[in-house]
């Protein structure tokens, strides 16, 4: 008689934008992220590749920042790039737009490239004293920066900084790591060819310089 033995075997799948854990044949675990993870994490990759060279320059943390783009506009870049929603009384350079949030038109700053936004949010940052005063340049620590930008009234939502920290927490550091990491291990990669290269020259000196008969 043929007995046939079924193991079913049921893996917490968690729902919703988290990773689905599969079994494979050789009871290795497979990790597939879903698409909007895929999405989000492409995105944040993206907006790190113009923030980080600009904010290390003012000394605002990169997370900070590419978190409050995040929690302004979403997961979609702006064709106007008004990223980071700065009011603005100019006509010419600011678009009329409704704000849910305070329920009223307010005029917000546009600009040709996603490098122009992130350096005007920089220079409001750093050009307004309400944000020097409550400590934001006294520290690198991202969310005691985050602290002092909603201390210093960027926004009028009195739940700004627990928005832009959940933002920060959930999707933006584990991405912005991981870009670090792969960063430090792309920079040894070099110094340990440089390393190499050097030696191989420093060899065929030694050759050529040793007597005949060697």
């Amino acid at each position: 008689m043929r007995k046939f033995l079924i193991i079913i075997s049921i893996l917490a799948l968690p729902f919703g934008n988290l990773e689905l854990a599969f079994a494979s044949s050789n009871n290795s675990i497979v990790s597939v992220k879903d698409t909007d993870q895929i999405k989000r994490e492409n995105y944040i990759r993206l907006l790190y590749k113009s923030f980080d060279p600009i904010c290390r320059k003012y000394g605002i943390n990169t997370k900070v920042a590419i978190s409050q783009a995040i929690a302004e506009q979403g997961w979609n870049l702006r064709k106007d790039f008004r990223i980071f929603n700065i009011a603005s009384s100019n006509p010419s350079r600011s678009k009329l737009v409704y704000d849910n949030g305070e329920q009223r038109f307010r005029r917000y700053r546009i600009y040709s490239s996603l490098e122009q936004a992130v350096e005007d949010y920089c220079k409001v940052l750093t050009s307004y004293h309400t944000y020097r005063n409550n400590g934001l340049f006294d520290t690198f620590d991202a969310n005691e920066q985050i602290q002092a930008i909603s201390n210093g009234g960027y926004a009028t939502n009195p739940k700004y900084l627990q928005l832009v920290s959940s933002v920060m927490d959930r999707f933006v550091a584990p991405v912005v790591d991981e870009l670090r990491e792969e960063e430090a291990i792309a920079r040894r990669s070099e110094e340990l060819q440089q390393v190499a290269s050097v030696s191989s020259v420093e060899a065929q000196h030694i050759r050529f310089c040793m007597p005949s008969g060697y």
